[in-house]
């Protein structure tokens, strides 16, 4: 009667590290590819912050572009207008 008991013991801590095991096994392959997947995420993070601080850069650059053609565009009004001012004083 005592070696079956002792056999059963046997049987249940076998199949208790087994599967103690196969878990462990499972959850580094799980942890494995969590890190994977950070890894490629911060990739791809890095990859479009670096896009994002070019199109900022582009859109600054429009603005003062923006800006000079209005400045441009003023000067170019105002010397119309001091054109058109002469030429008001030349007929009279």
């Amino acid at each position: 009667p005592g070696s079956i008991g002792t056999e059963k013991w046997s049987v249940c801590i076998f199949h208790n590290f087994f599967w103690c095991h196969l878990y462990r096994k499972q959850i580094q392959d799980l942890n494995w590819q969590r890190k994977n997947d950070q890894l490629a995420g911060g990739a791809k993070l890095r990859e479009l912050e670096s896009n994002w601080v070019s199109l900022v850069s582009k859109n600054y650059e429009i603005e003062r572009a923006i800006v000079q053609l209005e400045n441009e565009v003023g000067q170019l009004k105002q010397q119309r207008g001091d054109e058109n001012k002469e030429n008001i004083r030349q007929d009279f």
